[in-house]
């Protein structure tokens, strides 16, 4: 019986060893990808630990569903209820504030209805459920979706049923795209619309505003869910970002000279 225990025991250790990679992967919002914040986080990472990071940008709840089933090791999203929820069903260990940055509200820079003169945000909604007006969204269960319904929901508005309002099913980028070819009005992440280059008479109408803080949470795949994940090196992942000079690299990162994520302290 002891020597069974201990083949049992090597057995493991062997499995274990047989199935270590030596690459990490992230299931991550697009937004962090569309900057080319990632990809800067990423080759630095590999330089300096060895560790190859393997990014999967895709929406919030995309992301969440993959992690879900064990299709990565690190998670980097921006919807915080969610993620709480993932930690509380035992798919994370635990999560982080990795950065922030915030949402802005685009529109053609003849602002029909005339949303750049509103302080509140309730107000700007109740102008946008107007079907006189275009608004694009997402639709797609991402993060910036998420918070668009969350947009109407506070202002006391069911989301719009009408022609006016569209629904793209895609990215972040392809969403601000169709936006501009339509001059609707649109939901964004500050910085997909500062790296976007095709803003084709859209300018941003309406922003700093405390509900459209936007707070990008960091959470390892919990090992015990799922043993074929990489904790151990999406430990060391997640502490140079938010110790080491992941830190530096997403405070320093400027496109058009304009920063586009924050840490904390």
């Amino acid at each position: 019986m002891f020597l069974l225990k201990i083949i049992s025991v090597l057995f493991i250790l062997f499995t274990t060893a047989l199935n270590a990679r030596d690459y990490i992967i992230v299931q991550s919002t697009t937004s962090t990808a569309n900057t080319g914040l990632l990809d800067l986080l990423n080759d630095n990472f590999f330089l300096k630990t060895g560790i190859e990071v393997r990014a999967v940008a895709v929406g919030t709840g995309t992301a969440i569903a993959n992690a879900k089933r064990g299709d990565g090791d690190i998670l980097i999203v921006h919807s915080k209820l969610d993620e709480l929820r993932f930690i509380k069903e035992g798919f994370g260990v635990e999560r982080f504030d990795l950065m922030y940055n915030d949402f802005i509200i685009v529109g053609p820079t003849s602002d029909p209805a005339n949303i750049s003169n509103k302080n509140d945000i309730n107000d700007v909604m109740k102008q946008l459920a107007n079907k006189k007006y275009k608004f694009i969204s997402r639709d797609d269960n991402s993060g910036t979706h998420k918070k668009e319904l969350k947009l109407w929901k506070i202002a006391d508005l069911q989301v719009p049923k009408d022609n006016s309002y569209i629904k793209t099913g895609s990215s972040m980028a392809n969403t601000i795209n169709i936006a501009a070819e339509m001059q609707a009005y649109l939901l964004t992440d500050r910085g997909t619309w500062i790296s976007f280059k095709n803003k084709n008479n859209l300018a941003i109408l309406f922003e700093r505003n405390e509900a459209l803080f936007n707070p990008y949470g960091i959470i390892a795949v919990n090992p015990k869910k799922f043993p074929h994940v990489e904790y151990e090196k999406s430990k060391i992942f997640i502490n140079w970002l938010l110790e080491g000079e992941g830190k530096k690299l997403i405070n320093n990162y400027k496109v058009d000279n304009q920063q586009l994520f924050f840490t904390y302290n």
